[in-house]
């Protein structure tokens, strides 16, 4: 029999998650009602409690983290056989430190909303990147939105088999392969897109040699720099001359050869909102559109009211002295 919700928190070394916990965990655990609750620590890292979360017959797993909490939850589950997966809902719940401010004032929060996504527990089975390259075994990882490739050998001699076409490219250049456009989240996915069957995109950008000075800038597109695209596919594979391709990943240290993607159907069952949340405006143009709400509306309108009380007073008066 499967047992409930495991709710997972990546608190450790998060302080932005850690403050939303501070803040709103109370209502989480009132409204998620979990079976268990876990949170990250130097012993009990976010992996060793996902992979216990994955035998241990949960039926459904949230995960509330960074951004990089929820991308590394991600790959850790993908990891997991197939029945042991697919057997999940899983909710990814990421908190961006630029969200923070709406997350702590009430009024704005969409808390209601965000765990309502999470009771109702709508799933559907999505799409994602499966990657695989020697290094020297063979590896395996799993990408959501997309992944970047590069090669800075001026000799290098690079092909491109993406479906059925064969490409070819000589030296230096920038590869970007574009998946899913949306965020991985169970926020703000939009329920249509998730079940239609999509295709990746790739993305080339040459470069020359004199341009290749810094690691860092290596991974930051210029805007002077025409970006084409080479086509779009199912299955895409890269072989190079020898070890020229260098992927933007940091489980991957070392250049690698060749490398192949392809797309898994249905590789993940995501929870979705039924209804899209809607999406935030500027925090700014929120903050004085609040009304106002419960004692605070009580007191202006006790001071308004005694005030025009103070003027009819006054204007008696005077027009007593006056007659």
């Amino acid at each position: 029999m499967k047992r409930p919700l495991h709710l997972i928190l990546d608190s450790h070394l998060n302080p932005g998650v850690s403050l939303f916990w501070w803040k709103h965990g109370l209502r989480v655990m009132e409204q998620l009602v979990p079976a268990e609750f876990a949170s990250t620590s130097n012993r009990q890292p976010l992996e060793k409690l996902l992979e216990q979360s994955v035998w241990s017959g949960w039926k459904k797993v949230i995960l509330i983290g960074s951004p990089a909490s929820v991308q590394r939850g991600f790959n850790i589950l993908m990891q997991a056989n197939d029945a042991c997966r697919n057997s999940l809902e899983v909710g990814f719940w990421p908190l961006k430190w630029s969200d923070l401010p709406f997350q702590m004032i009430p009024q704005i929060s969409q808390l209601g909303s965000i765990l309502q996504v999470f009771k109702a527990g709508h799933t559907l089975p999505v799409d994602v990147i499966k990657l695989q390259y020697l290094s020297p075994e063979l590896e395996t990882s799993y990408f959501w939105k997309g992944l970047s490739i590069r090669s800075r050998n001026a000799g290098a001699d690079t092909r491109f088999y993406l479906d059925d076409q064969n490409l070819h490219e000589e030296g230096t250049f920038d590869c970007r392969i574009e998946f899913h456009k949306e965020e991985l989240s169970s926020l703000m996915m939009i329920p249509d897109k998730p079940g239609k069957a999509l295709q990746m995109s790739v993305y080339l950008t040459r470069r020359n040699q004199a341009s290749s000075k810094s690691s860092v800038r290596h991974w930051i597109p210029s805007r002077y720099q025409p970006e084409q695209i080479l086509g779009s596919g199912r299955q895409i594979e890269i072989e190079g001359n020898w070890a020229n391709l260098e992927l933007n990943d940091p489980e991957v240290r070392e250049p690698v050869q060749s490398l192949h993607v392809e797309i898994i159907r249905r590789a993940l069952p995501l929870i979705i909102p039924a209804i899209p949340i809607r999406s935030r405006e500027t925090l700014k143009s929120k903050l004085f559109q609040l009304e106002p709400r419960g004692s605070v509306a009580t007191q202006r309108q006790n001071a308004s009211s005694a005030k025009r009380n103070r003027i009819r007073f006054r204007n008696h008066k005077l027009d007593t002295s006056g007659s």
